[in-house]
Order: C-alpha cells, then structure tokens, then sequence
C-alpha cells in the first residue's frame, strides 16, 4: 500500500482512507505493507515511514525549496518500492496516493484516484475568492502527470464516487471497463459515544450549542460559503448564543480568516487547525449541527462520521454519499452555494430539537451502511480480479 501519510502522520481524508482500509484488510486475512513518509523511527510492524527531504507531507511555512524536493523524494519513494517488488513478496501494490506513485511500475497495480487534478482546477477558476495559484499550477503540471502515470499503467483504477468516475471517462478519456467505484467508509466506533453532547462539551469547555465544520482550507471545500452562512446567522442573531468551530488548515486559511475579519465575525468563529483524531472525535460527538459546504467530493468521509456520532448534518446537495442521503430524513441537503440556505438549515436544527433527533437516529442508520469491512470486501474482489482469480 503506496500513500504519502499514514499515522501517526494523517490529517486529511486519502490517509484516513488508507489506515482504515488497511486494518479491515488484515482482519481479512491480508497481509498488508504500508510505506509513507514520515519518521523511519516510528516505523512498525508492516508500516515503513521513509523520512521526507522536502515539503512532501508539511501543510503550512513551506519555502520555495522544499517545494522543489518534493520531486526528488518521489524518485526516492518509487525506488523503495521498486526494490521492494523485485523480491517478489507481494501480490498486488495498491497506490492510494497518485500523486506520490504515479512512476511504480508493477503487472498488478491498482491506483486509488479519491479526486482528480481536473475537478481541483475547476474549484479553483470557479470561484475567485477561492483562488490558490500555487496548487493550480501544481494541478496542472506534475500533479496532473503523476495522476495520469499511475491510471495508464494499473491494472484496476478504484474511485469512491460516480463523479470521479465520470470524469476520468469524460475527461482523461480513460476506458471505463478498468475502473470501479468503491465507496468510502467508516469506522462505526466513535469513541465518545458513551457520554452524551453536555459531557462532550463540558470537555471542550464549551457551554452553547456548537456548529462544527472541518476539512482542508481548499478551493473545492467552499468554507467561504461556510463564513458567509455564519454572517447570515449573526445578522438572524443566532451567533451571540452559540459556538462556532472550524477544524482543519490549508493554503485557504489566512484568506479564510481574513475574509472572517472583513465579515466582522472573526471573533464568533475559531480556527481550530488540525485536530488529532481523539479531539476530532470528541468534537463530533459535541456538536449539535455538522456542515459540509463543498462543491466537490469524491465521497466525504467526515459526513459519515459526523453521523456515527450522532450528530445532525447539513450538507451541499453533490455526488456522493450526499447524493445518497435523503434529505430531511438522512439530513438537511442544499445547494452549493446558497449559503443563506445553509444559515436557514442550521437555524432549523438548532431550534428544532424533535428534528434534530430524527436526523440524528436516521444519519447513524445511514453512515452504519457503509463500514471499512464492506469496503475491504470489495477490495479485496478487485485483488482477485488483477491477480487473475
């Protein structure tokens, strides 16, 4: 299993997926090897960190340099591997992070494409507020390169939503007969569930009801969207009487905040950075409302987990487990965009306690359908399917 982070090195939604998908795999009986980046010290049993001489795995204070290397620890990542495979240990090498393993060279390759440079650039000219130069310019040169080298010499192309299918068709104009939709999981267990939101918030020393958002500060995640929705609501005067929490970072994050001031609401909503996955759990299970605001998504895993912790969730109405979601029953779906919609969602769930119960019941009943083990099951079919039965 190729990826560029895998724990204790994850932050974002493809090591989420790789981890969980792993240890499903072992509880199959797969013998499973990771290798990331990260620190050779904290390697164990089956997972290999190779240490990164670049910018590879850094998310914020990235000089022009480390930027540069980047390509030189990717030559050092395929070479592992490569000798790694020579030996002849391995049935099938699974790359879950195209853009670090697009140059693996093996007969039974299978790529993990979770989103595609081309749905990244689109978010990125869309939207002008949203616009981030240097990960369009990425995109659309090695980004796009290393994406297309892993599909053309895989065996099995693996995505987690019919629109990242279709635009691999439509867009790269590769041939559908090598690509299979496997959608994301979940890990039915938060550990947080055995105390109810009071405890939960008391723990984050928060006394109001808490509107949680988290994802990287991306041009296809819309967190503008987000802060516009939150402007609506302090205007309504909802948001003197709750709290507002948004996880995660990125390249977005200093315009994000800056738009949050021009806003004038930059004291009513905190940045909360990259959460570990014990105070992202906890957060989850506090919260009384969780919004996604996305134009895009290959299938986001934090809606599931937000539902197996029983929280309440508004989302844009995209492809994907959205698109699934039944709204007003699974939860509050609108349109992307419309952040007054999303301000009007929120308020209802927070004023509407019978609803918010429903949706809660029925979001866990929903985010249960899909576990790790049914996506490894899947996998695993795929596996068979490359190696020839």
């Amino acid at each position: 299993m190729v990826g560029r982070e895998y724990p204790p090195y994850i932050v974002g939604g493809v090591a989420t997926h790789t981890y969980h998908l792993t240890q499903a795999l072992r509880r199959f009986g797969v013998k499973v090897d990771v290798v990331s980046f990260g620190n050779p010290a904290r390697s164990y049993d089956g997972v290999t960190f190779i240490e990164p001489r670049s910018a590879i795995i850094k998310k914020t204070g990235i000089e022009f340099g480390e930027s540069l290397a980047i390509i030189y620890d990717i030559a050092r990542l395929t070479k592992f591997i490569s000798n790694a495979l020579r030996r002849g240990d391995y049935d099938v090498v699974h790359v879950q992070e195209p853009y670090v393993g697009g140059l693996v060279r093996f007969d039974n390759k299978v790529t993990t494409i979770h989103d595609t440079s081309y749905g990244e650039v689109r978010s990125i000219f869309t939207h002008e507020v949203n616009r981030d130069w240097k990960r369009l310019g990425f995109y659309l040169g090695i980004g796009y390169f290393m994406e297309y080298s892993s599909m053309a010499t895989s065996k099995v192309v693996i995505v987690p939503s019919p629109q990242v299918r279709d635009e691999l068709i439509s867009k790269y104009k590769f041939s559908p007969d090598r690509v299979r939709v496997v959608m994301n999981g979940v890990d039915p267990n938060n550990r947080y569930l055995s105390i109810d939101k009071v405890e939960a918030k008391e723990r984050l020393g928060i006394s109001k009801p808490l509107i949680f958002a988290s994802s990287q500060h991306v041009a296809r995640k819309r967190l503008d969207v987000f802060l516009y929705a939150m402007k609506v609501l302090d205007i309504w005067g909802v948001l003197d009487d709750v709290e507002v929490r948004v996880g995660g970072d990125g390249p977005l994050r200093p315009m994000l905040e800056g738009l949050a001031e021009r806003l004038g609401i930059r004291g009513k909503v905190r940045f909360m950075g990259w959460l570990s996955r014990d105070s992202l759990e906890l957060h989850y299970r506090a919260a009384d409302v969780f919004v996604i605001t996305s134009d895009y998504e290959a299938g986001p895993i934090t809606m599931l987990e937000a539902m197996v912790a029983e929280t309440p969730v508004v989302s844009t109405r995209i492809r994907g487990f959205p698109e699934l979601a039944r709204d007003g029953v699974d939860a509050l779906l609108v349109e992307p965009g419309d952040y007054v919609s999303v301000a009007k969602a929120i308020r209802e769930v927070l004023v509407n306690e019978d609803l918010a119960r429903y949706l809660a019941r029925n979001g866990r009943d929903f985010a249960m359908r899909f576990t790790w083990d049914r996506v490894a099951e899947s996998v695993i079919g795929i596996y068979r399917e490359v190696v020839g039965g």
